[in-house]
């Protein structure tokens, strides 16, 4: 075939020429074909605009195919040009030098977020005395989407200062006032910097493209093709374009097959929406688009989405519709073949799904497939179980800065910098990879920094290392590290913001080193983001040292970074906007829920729906549009699944408007299971983590006996041991101990401590003490406990009572003639045992009466001991009777014990028998000769070599926080043995 022939269809067209490739059809491939048909070799010298840099990137290499499928070698690529779209973030280089000189150039993204937060922020210091910058930031960004509406539709936002206010509510006549940043004040600052926001320069130079097409036509072909000219420049330029000797517009996906009701019923939510508009603006109606060669075609896939997708107004006659339809294609057979369903009880299920989909994929050679979805979450999600096989699938969104290696470790580094005495901040750190410290030095540090926060952070902790003779050379340099990265930062009061950003960029380079920091994509980007945040910031006044790292987060929200991981070939995870003209043997359209894709209408934070409608502005159901139209043209495709998940964030999701009336159609057809294959993925997907076999887990059940038993223990440790012998097994035989976490927030089991302290001193005080003194007390010995301002504050009620109670209890145990023991320890080997078993105790406080008897009190900050449970599994102070008895505490002596009880000294009840209880007389003695004879029992029984050290074996004992109940598997067996007693 001649050029000449193949070139009819386009050349034999006069212009204006407007075409549509139709949706399910591979638009980059049709256009391809279309324009060597119609050009032959001089299709390289065409210029041709796609409406994604994503189009643009694909379009060469589609091109190659097709000029090989048609025996041609490429010598020379077409002109591919981005026009850009309304939901592109970055703007877009589209005019000639000459127009790009005209305009001024367009502000920098940090410059504009910054110099509008600070107009926000100073309004905000008029209305509440104060600058909050994360809040001013926030603003800023919706201010700045505001803007960008009113450039890309060419509408001068000073026309908010004519609108008519008179019939508004009082709160949008307040948001207009707020409006005047943009109206009067962001206006003068463009001006005075000589800058234009970067969406009008786009639209000013798509304008300038489209009057310089139009007044001189170029005289090779040019192509405007695959937009729907969501913006009136882009309308122009292709009115421009399809008016040229050589010219063409090619539309996609336009509905041809809509009859006259449904096309006239079309709304803003409507797939065909912007089309509509479109070829209203350039006064064109369907029929006047031809379809482009190899598209217009019968595709039963798209005539089903034009049922199901059908304006509301227009769905009184669905039935018959319906009817028709099956008559048409029995059973929607045609129009259902490659289309699944799949519906996942949860979002990780679905994401495993489409994983398992992907990788299904490339068992063929050279089949490809693409997720297509919004939810960027299910997006990561999907990439990280493709690496179960070995994948990598690159999103095509990246990766949030703030989430990659560099942008945790800068997030990091201003959290400690904000505050350096913070144990959880200074460990996050130090195992980040980045930091640049000995690992042996951040463990040390580790084990040191665990339980109450420390009261002047690493000076305080390199005091307790040091005193302990623990203070390696690695510990001291990581600290010496830290200390000088933190110096030159300014914490108190406030400081500008540009000097602390210098020294939270020089503490990073000193805690990671150059190299590390700024290497790799991520690094790049960081590099690039905090020099333009360093130019900018000079513009934010002084911030709190507390509130740097939430402003220095806001800055650098929402900025992606691109190339962390290399993508595999025949594999891709796109949004809606990027996978726009773009196909793939296997299409995956993940997250059809309701509010996700679509996603919900949102409403304007500073205009009501009537303000836009009068501005001139497209209403927020505009969007919901031109998803539908992303949807309808990717599932128009051929081999096409859909997924969501029934269950989101835990709760029930409501499934796309798109799925619901799908499934209307398809079960009224009885089409429904041919396409619904939810519990056959359900079930592949239990299959492929099903294990070989499962062995239940049976309960722990080591054992010991004697030489292994253990030979020293706590009065306190008898209680575990009888509760949970596991649990002694694991800390005395397997020498294994609980961690404390880092910073441990401050509370009872702290105050407890701390009180014992204050009375500790208090009670060997010459004098008796009264609230003043125990104050004053308190106020000594808090900071080693973690004990600030804002801690004092919280428990200063429960702190007068307990102290007005010690008062009155030290004076009536002076008066009675007590000579008072506190604190002491006290150790006793069991008499007849063998190997040794040696009991310790230390007593809170032992009076010793003029008699001679001994009085021994516990200090509890929590609940009492019952006598139930004094009997039963916490003997503690009928044990320490016994060794008080037995002489195991030196300085005071044996002696008979004729009360022992214990006291509660925080939140004591009005009723006074709910702040005391003990034992006196032959009573106490009965149970400390008790307690002691019990423990022997226990002993020898553990001597025994069959006895097992069972995980909490007694039910009425049980707790709910063992500490080696993970290691003893507790909740798998335990679930097992409430499994088999509830079958029985």
């Amino acid at each position: 075939m001649t050029d000449a022939r193949r070139s009819a269809f386009f050349a034999d067209l006069s212009p204006p020429r407007y075409f549509s490739i139709d949706a399910g059809r591979p638009f980059l491939a049709d256009l391809a074909q279309g324009l060597i048909d119609a050009f032959g070799e001089a299709a390289a010298e065409a210029e041709i605009f796609l409406p994604t840099r994503r189009a643009v990137r694909a379009a060469p290499e589609i091109f190659l195919d097709v000029m090989a499928a048609n025996g041609r070698r490429a010598a020379l690529f077409p002109r591919f040009r981005t026009i850009g779209d309304i939901d592109e973030d970055e703007a877009v280089a589209l005019g000639e030098a000459a127009d790009e000189i005209a305009l001024p150039p367009a502000i920098a993204p940090m410059d504009r977020l910054v110099a509008l937060a600070r107009l926000v922020a100073r309004r905000d210091r008029v209305f509440a005395g104060q600058e909050n910058w994360p809040a001013a930031i926030s603003a800023a960004r919706e201010l700045g989407g505001l803007l960008d509406s009113f450039h890309a539709e060419e509408i001068d936002p000073s026309a908010l200062t004519r609108l008519d206010v008179a019939d508004i509510a009082g709160h949008w006549r307040r948001s207009l006032d707020f409006l005047d940043i943009i109206t009067r004040a962001w206006p003068a600052h463009l001006a005075e910097i000589g800058r234009m926001d970067g969406a009008a320069r786009r639209a000013r130079l798509i304008g300038l493209t489209a009057e310089r097409l139009r007044d001189h036509p170029p005289g090779h072909p040019v192509i405007i093709a695959g937009t729907t000219a969501s913006a009136p420049a882009v309308a122009r330029l292709i009115a421009a374009i399809a008016r040229a000797p050589s010219g063409a517009a090619i539309l996609p996906g336009l509905d041809r097959s809509l009859d006259a009701r449904a096309a006239g019923a079309i709304d803003d939510a409507h797939p065909q929406f912007g089309l509509k508009s479109l070829l209203a603006t350039i006064g064109l109606g369907a029929g006047d688009v031809r379809p482009w060669p190899g598209s217009g075609g019968d595709n039963p896939r798209s005539t089903l989405l034009t049922l199901a997708l059908r304006p509301a107004e227009a769905t009184d006659d669905w039935l018959s519709l319906v009817a028709a339809a099956t008559a048409r294609d029995d059973g929607l057979a045609s129009a259902t073949e490659g289309l699944t369903l799949i519906e996942a009880e949860t979002e990780e299920a679905e994401s495993a799904a489409v994983a398992a989909l992907l990788r299904e994929t490339v068992e063929t050679p050279g089949k490809t497939a693409m997720l297509v979805t919004p939810d960027r979450l299910l997006a990561r999600r999907v990439a990280l179980k493709l690496r179960r096989w070995g994948l990598d699938v690159a999103d095509s969104a990246g990766a949030p800065f703030a989430n990659t290696p560099c942008g945790v470790f800068l997030r990091l580094v201003a959290l400690y910098l904000e505050d350096p005495a913070d144990p959880v901040a200074i460990l996050a750190l130090l195992r980040h990879p980045l930091t640049a410290t000995d690992a042996k030095g951040a463990d040390g540090l580790d084990r040191a920094l665990r339980g109450l926060r420390p009261a002047r952070g690493l000076a305080s902790v390199r005091e307790k290392l040091a005193e302990d003779g623990a203070l390696t050379p690695a510990m001291e340099a990581a600290m010496t590290t830290l200390d000088t990265a933190a110096a030159a930062f300014p914490r108190e009061g406030h400081a500008p913001f540009a000097a602390m950003l210098a020294g939270h960029i020089a503490a990073a380079e000193l805690i990671a080193g150059p190299e590390r920091l700024w290497s790799g994509a991520d690094g790049a980007k960081g590099a690039g983001l905090l020099a333009d945040l360093a130019d900018a910031g000079s513009a934010i006044d002084a911030v709190g040292g507390r509130r740097y790292t939430d402003v220095f987060t806001a800055l650098i929200g929402g900025v992606a970074v691109y190339g962390l991981r290399r993508g595999h070939p025949r594999l891709s995870i796109l949004g809606p906007l990027e996978a726009r003209l773009i196909s793939a043997d296997r299409i995956i359209l993940g997250g059809l829920n309701e509010g996700v894709w679509p996603s919900d209408a949102a409403g304007d934070p500073f205009l009501s729906r009537p303000m836009r409608r009068d501005l001139g502005l497209p209403s927020p159901e505009r969007r919901i549009g031109l998803a539908a139209h992303d949807f309808a043209n990717l599932a128009a495709q051929g081999d096409v699944f859909l997924t969501r998940a029934k269950r989101s964030g835990g709760k029930p999701a409501n499934p796309s408007r798109w799925i619901v009336r799908l499934r209307n159609i398809l079960t009224g057809a009885k089409a429904l299971p041919r396409v619904d294959r939810s519990a056959h993925w359900s079930a592949i997907l239990t299959a492929l983590d099903a294990p070989p076999a499962v062995a239940p887990a049976s309960p722990p059940a080591p054992r010991a006996g004697p030489g292994r038993r253990p030979g020293s223990m706590s009065v306190t440790q008898i209680e575990k041991w009888l509760r949970d012998p596991y649990g002694i097994y694991a800390r005395h035989l397997l020498g294994l101990k609980k961690l404390e976490e880092p910073g441990a927030a401050f509370g009872m089991r702290e105050m407890g401590s701390l009180l014992h302290r204050v009375f500790e001193y208090a009670a060997q005080a010459p004098s008796p003490p009264t609230r003043a003194s125990l104050i004053a007390l308190l106020d000594s010995a808090a900071p080693a406990f973690g004990f600030d301002g804002a801690e004092r504050r919280f428990w200063s009620v429960a702190l007068d009572d307990a102290f007005d109670w010690f008062a009155a209890f030290e004076a009536e145990r002076r008066a009675a003639g007590a000579s008072t023991f506190v604190e002491r320890d006290g150790r006793w080997t069991l008499p007849g045992v063998a190997p040794a078993f040696t009991l310790t105790a230390r007593a809170d406080r032992i009076d010793i009466e003029p008699d001679g008897a001994a009085l021994l009190f516990d200090y509890k900050s929590g609940k009492l001991r019952t006598e139930n449970q004094d009997r039963t599994f916490s003997p503690q102070l009928a044990l320490t009777a016994a060794m008080l008895a037995a002489g195991a505490f030196p300085d005071v002596g044996a002696r008979a014990v004729s009360r022992y009880g214990y006291l509660r000294v925080v939140n004591r009840s009005a009723n006074e028998k709910e702040n005391s209880w003990g034992r006196e007389g032959a009573d106490a003695a009965e149970a400390a000769g008790a307690a002691a004879r019990a423990l022997r029992a226990l002993v020898a029984a553990f001597d025994d070599p069959g006895t097992r050290y069972l995980s909490q074996p007694h039910p009425e004992f049980v707790d709910d926080y063992g500490d080696y109940d993970q290691l003893a598997r507790r909740k798998e067996w335990s679930a097992e043995a409430e499994s088999d007693g509830a079958g029985e």
